[in-house]
């Protein structure tokens, strides 16, 4: 039955919720809400004085691409001899030569700044090149410039331009494991460059002189607002000496960035930029988080007070960035209602097609409530049983049932009475009166029943293994009995002799007397006789060798191939399990075997390690015990009759469905599964438990038993152990590829067959 009410991760809201969430992270990611981001800053700047005034920079804009670009730069220079020169001009190998020349016979005391993409000078900070220790694993969030090429000139420091796609300006940038200062990082500093140092803690922070600006976590600054106009050359010498700047930026817009880098140095100039600490990164995440989990549980309000909480929200995340925003530190909210806001739309479908769904269920149980006393009257409840076992039933229903299943007991229909009260136990609803049932009929079942071969008819309300009393008889026909070797699937098995030849006979007997007394036992004693017919035909080196049939008063008997060796079921014990690759040895054997038995139309359908006997001598393992066997193509078994072993039956066994060789690999695969391991894909305490997992349940890999063992055997009995018989190997041919394979593959040893 259905343990809970539609769960998400069993419907396409799920994918739906992980596509969405992939989908917003990628944009993230790509830079898709930076737009978003720098209006939601822009806004945030009319707080504060948007246009910067009375600032000690200048930005001139030149043409760096004609002969005049050097005398444009050299005006300058001798126009504001005493602010410092920072370049954001394109590469011009002619006018750097040029000024080169000019800085070497005319020297200065100042140092030229120069933008480039990927070169730079080998400056560092007062303070040494930086060994970051333990903060060495961290340097990663700081930038980096790829194919950096590395430029030395005695009165010019080269420095790259950043590039970045979040809006940020970069203070820094990194290379191998040092950290060195960016263009903006450098021009900030104007005329103390040689004193610009950076201290490394929680966050980045430049030093020079009294001076101090944060680049946070990561290194970068964020700024919006205006930034400052240009001028032409003509306006920048007109400049009255009381105007005259400190810093002297002259640009011809080859960079992208020029506004954003000139934007940032007006508001460090200012103390006006935004930063993000650790703290800020963190609460980011921790508000994300939040805000998914808010999602989760909005969908149980009403739409109301999901839309009054979500306001609530907002108006948290609003003053959140506030805050952050007085202390200058940049907490983006828009990333955070970008996953939130989507979760919710699709969280709210599931829930309002969840509610759908309760309805259904609800409206389904009240009909099999009011149907299922009719079913059991007219002895058709297991038209009803499959739609028991897939709801997720309410108290009504249970009691429902309990009362049927109390009836069923009345009437002596055990079986029925057992699933039912199990059933209700596996609810998880509270029914003392069921429990206490359950108890009783739990102990009375036991274990033996599982572990042998049942053969359960239609209506039969007792099912148990087909066994008969111990006969006191020394003969069967010319075999002379020598004593008792054990019970098969429907008599007792005897060892003789047949003296004429000295051959030595395993013979195994069916009790004939009841035949009066029970009305199947008819279809029992053709099955027997059925097995002499079927197994006689068989020719295998694998497969029990059939001698004689026959009968002797009141039993009748085959006198079989007397092996040697012993039974698979004695090495099922994780302290005594063969080797692995033995394993894969004799089951190849088996399925070469079945594989030939399938191909004469014969199902053995009691595949298990009891009656498969194995000989150390010559390492060969032989089926036995053909005792439930069918001719595919002319069996007579009803539809609804179950046989077979409980642990190693097939899904359709269980079912009572017809069954071809594929119940025979599931069986197999079970045996296969618990010889590597020592224990039962499925187990349970009772038929009907056992039943449940085989149908319902999905096994534990049998490397969770014991990892050494080699992924094939994984694959291979996972393969096997399908539920659908259509995704199982479809032939023993097929089983048997696989084995061999994974036996070449995985142990480097040839099939011994």
């Amino acid at each position: 039955m259905k343990k809970s009410e539609l769960p998400l991760y069993k419907t396409g809201w799920f994918y739906l919720l992980v596509l969405v969430v992939a989908a917003v992270g990628w944009l993230i990611h790509i830079g898709k809400l930076n737009q978003l981001n720098q209006w939601n800053r822009e806004l945030l700047y009319q707080i504060l004085p948007n246009r910067v005034t009375d600032s000690a920079i200048m930005r001139v804009k030149i043409n760096s691409e004609g002969p005049s670009a050097f005398q444009s730069v050299k005006t300058l220079m001798a126009r504001f001899p005493n602010a410092s020169l920072a370049l954001l001009i394109g590469p011009n190998n002619a006018m750097m030569q040029q000024l080169n020349r000019h800085i070497s016979s005319q020297p200065t005391r100042r140092s030229i700044l120069i933008a480039t993409d990927n070169r730079a000078s080998a400056w560092q900070f007062t303070n040494g090149d930086l060994s970051l220790g333990w903060f060495s694993q961290s340097i990663n969030r700081v930038s980096a410039v790829p194919e950096i090429k590395w430029v030395t000139a005695a009165d010019a420091i080269y420095a790259p331009v950043v590039r970045q796609n979040n809006g940020a300006t970069s203070l820094l940038w990194r290379h191998d494991e040092s950290l060195y200062p960016s263009f903006a990082g450098l021009a900030v500093s104007g005329n103390m460059l040689e004193k610009l140092q950076l201290k490394v803690g929680n966050y980045f922070e430049l030093f020079a002189n009294s001076h101090r600006w944060q680049a946070g976590f990561t290194g970068d600054v964020f700024v919006a607002g205006e930034s400052l106009d240009s001028v032409d050359l003509q306006a920048a010498i007109a400049t009255s000496a009381e105007s005259a700047p400190q810093l002297l930026l002259i640009e011809d817009g080859y960079f992208q960035q020029t506004n954003e880098v000139v934007r940032a140095l007006a508001r460090l100039e200012q103390g006006n930029y935004l930063v993000q600490g650790w703290p800020v990164i963190l609460s980011s995440w921790l508000l994300v988080i939040f805000g998914l989990a808010l999602t989760w549980f909005l969908i149980r309000f009403s739409l109301t007070k999901q839309l009054a909480i979500m306001a609530a929200f907002i108006t948290l995340l609003v003053l959140g960035q506030y805050v952050a925003f007085s202390q200058m530190q940049w907490l983006p909210i828009l990333p955070v209602l970008a996953y939130v806001f989507p979760v919710w739309l699709v969280l709210t479908g599931y829930h309002f097609e969840r509610l759908k769904f309760i309805a259904l269920r609800n409206q389904q149980n009240e009909i099999l409530s009011l149907a299922a006393p009719t079913f059991f009257e007219t002895q058709q409840f297991e038209k009803i049983q499959p739609w028991l076992n897939n709801t997720s039933p309410d108290l009504n229903l249970v009691e429902k049932v309990f009362d049927i299943a109390l009836r069923a007991e009345a009437q002596q229909n055990k079986s029925l009475a057992a699933k039912l009260f199990e059933w209700i136990n596996q609810t998880g609803i509270k029914h003392e009166g069921s429990q206490q049932k359950w108890s009783e009929y739990h102990q009375v079942l036991g274990k033996e029943q599982l572990e042998s071969t049942l053969v359960i008819e239609p209506g039969q309300t007792n099912p148990g293994s087909m066994t008969s009393p111990i006969q006191n008889i020394e003969n069967f026909g010319r075999y002379r009995v020598e004593g008792v070797l054990g019970k098969g699937a429907m008599g007792i098995v005897f060892q003789g002799v047949d003296p004429k030849i000295n051959r030595h006979v395993a013979i195994k007997t069916l009790q004939l007397s009841d035949a009066q007394d029970d009305q199947n036992f008819a279809e029992t004693r053709e099955r027997f006789f059925r097995e002499a017919e079927t197994a006689g035909n068989l020719s295998h080196a694998n497969i029990v060798t059939i001698y004689d049939v026959g009968d002797e008063g009141d039993l009748g008997y085959i006198a079989m191939d007397l092996l040697t060796g012993a039974p698979l079921s004695n090495f099922l014990k994780p302290e005594n399990l063969l080797p692995a690759p033995l394993v894969y040895q004799l089951m190849i054997q088996i399925t070469d075997a079945l594989d030939y038995a399938h191909k004469q139309h014969v199902v053995h359908r009691d595949i298990k390690p009891a009656n498969m006997i194995y000989d150390d001598d010559i390492q060969r393992v032989t089926l036995t015990d053909f005792g439930i066997a069918c001719v595919a193509d002319q069996s007579k078994t009803r539809t609804g009759t179950i046989m077979g072993s409980p642990f190693y039956m097939s899904p359709e066994q269980v079912l009572g469905k017809r069954v071809d060789g594929r119940s025979d690999i599931f069986s197999l695969g079970v045996t296969f599964y618990q010889l590597l391991s020592g224990y039962l894909p499925f187990n349970g305490e009772s038929i009907a438990s056992v039943a449940y997992h085989i149908t319902k349940s999905k096994h534990q890999s049998v490397r969770h038993w014991d990892s050494r063992l080699p992924a094939s055997a994984v694959r291979i009995t996972n393969k096997a152990l399908q539920k659908d018989i259509s995704k199982r190997y479809q032939t023993m041919f097929e089983f048997k590829h696989a084995l061999i394979s994974a036996l070449k593959r995985d142990f480097k040893k040839a099939p011994i067959i």
